[in-house]
């Protein structure tokens, strides 16, 4: 079934496969054999990057590697808490595949607030002395202070796309394999429309294998839906949203009020047009990582989407 034109620009490489993150967490060779399947299968355009901490890129051999090719490249998004002192060992796995190898992504979690603007700039020297032009996305670690840090992170990344013509953007963590790991849909509305008053791009992380918010039993604690974050976040921006009205629609369960036609999304009374889509997926609301792809067609599906 081929997807309706709004429903398509929103989904559109929104999923980047985090197969060797939990709850899966499947080896190497399961994960990267996944990964060159869902690139080459009918549902690839969903598809974006492959994630993967820089220190298990010696565990993919050039064997594991022969499923991927120019044409079907192994897009990677990069974990490390330090990549200036790793970059050693992503040369090495890029000159050894570089013909099947794209180093699109980096993600990292903010160690010390006090000196993040320096870590920011020497990785921006970093990318000008290699040459690299990748995306880079921070997260602030849970804690009871988090929502002053994540106001403090967002502030400084703003200050310094400004200063240096970059555009690193905020990650946000919106669940994870234990009840408490999931944040508040308070906290995840402020992070929302602080990224939106400072311009940031954003991608998202854990939890988000459903398009709707609902309870989920294995967790027993509700999830929320890539609906509710991306819809929500794209219709907050657009009409200006306050934080109680977007906390209504991050926490909205009723699949009835998100529709799609071949011209404009819609929750409910808002709508946005398939070019307003196409801006704020590239500018603001990038991907979301999963480590499964099949949960969210397989629901798509039964929603007579797919």
């Amino acid at each position: 079934m081929k997807p309706i034109k709004s429903l398509y620009n929103l989904l559109d490489k929104m999923i980047d496969y985090a197969g060797l993150f939990p709850p899966a967490k499947l080896a190497i060779e399961p994960s990267l054999k996944n990964y060159a399947e869902y690139i080459k299968s009918t549902d690839k355009w969903m598809m974006s990057r492959f994630i993967v901490p820089v220190s298990r890129l010696d565990e993919i051999s050039t064997e594991l590697m022969e499923v991927y090719s120019e044409e079907f490249p192994l897009s990677l998004s990069l974990i490390s808490g330090d990549i200036c002192n790793e970059i050693d060992s992503v040369n090495q796995f890029l000159n050894t595949h570089g013909n099947s190898s794209i180093f699109m992504g980096y993600e990292s979690r903010i160690s010390d607030l006090s000196t993040f603007s320096q870590r920011l700039l020497d990785i921006h020297q970093l990318c000008n002395n290699h040459n690299y032009n990748f995306n880079s996305f921070y997260e602030v670690a849970p804690s009871d202070n988090w929502l002053n840090e994540m106001k403090e992170a967002v502030s400084q990344i703003s200050i310094f796309n400004s200063e240096n013509n970059t555009e690193a953007g905020f990650k946000l963590r919106c669940g994870g394999v234990e009840a408490h790991m999931f944040p508040s849909a308070e906290n995840i509305a402020h992070a929302i429309l602080a990224c939106r008053d400072a311009h940031l791009p954003m991608k998202f992380t854990a939890g988000l294998h459903h398009p709707i918010r609902h309870y989920n039993e294995s967790v027993k604690t509700k999830m929320y839906g890539f609906f509710n974050i991306f819809i929500g976040g794209m219709i907050a921006h657009k009409f200006n949203l306050k934080i109680d009205e977007l906390i209504t629609i991050l926490s909205d369960e009723d699949n009835e009020n998100f529709t799609f036609d071949e011209n404009t999304l819609c929750w409910k009374n808002y709508s946005i047009s398939n070019t307003e889509i196409q801006t704020y997926r590239q500018d603001s609301f990038i991907s979301y990582g999963s480590c499964s792809f099949n949960e969210p067609r397989e629901d798509l599906q039964q929603l007579g989407l797919l």
